[in-house]
């Protein structure tokens, strides 16, 4: 059986950096609007994928082929598990652009090896997702505009962010994410 990295191990260095500009030119031209309809395009594309899949499949784990912008601990989840990581990561991110927003500098860290998933999430992972969802919903449409010199906080992949680069990751998340889910899926012969 292939061995996995440890969780936090990042990833390839060129790719890293390629994802990293990619992040900031694609945040350079989008607005809060913009991304955040990105964010919301790539959720419902998640959850339309999850919801189609039997959920005794939605609970097996697959080992799917590493590809770009997936840690390689990553790759062997179940489709519940990418829910219950996303919305692991999604509170965090919803919690660093409302802080940066109000003008606070959030202390600590964001360590990539917190978010990963519990091994035995289920069907209520779905629900969890759908309502963070709409909590970023509620509450970028409450802060916008999000780029007005507040205070920014570091991505340990993807630098020194601002709360629209957050926004913009977000998204970005979701599409590496969805990825995976219709993998797994096909893998499972759900797709």
């Amino acid at each position: 059986m292939n061995t996995l990295q440890s969780p936090g191990s990042g990833l390839p260095p060129l790719e890293q950096s390629l994802l990293q500009i990619g992040l900031k030119l694609s945040s350079a031209f989008k607005s809060d609007h913009g991304a955040l309809q990105f964010f919301h395009q790539e959720a419902y594309a998640i959850i339309e994928l999850v919801d189609n899949v039997d959920y005794d499949f939605a609970s097996q784990r697959v080992l799917v082929p590493r590809f770009r912008g997936m840690e390689d601990s990553s790759r062997n989840w179940s489709l519940f598990m990418v829910l219950d990581h996303l919305c692991r990561v999604n509170r965090e991110i919803l919690r660093t652009i409302d802080v940066l927003h109000d003008g606070i500098e959030p202390r600590g860290e964001f360590d990539i090896s917190w978010f990963k998933p519990d091994h035995d999430c289920g069907a209520d992972s779905i629900d969890e997702f759908r309502d963070i969802v709409f909590e970023f919903q509620r509450l970028i449409e409450g802060k916008a505009p999000l780029r007005r010199g507040h205070p920014k906080f570091p991505h340990p992949w993807f630098g020194i962010l601002d709360a629209h680069q957050w926004l913009c990751l977000a998204g970005l998340h979701h599409r590496i994410h969805r990825k995976q889910a219709r993998k797994i899926a096909a893998m499972l012969g759900q797709a």
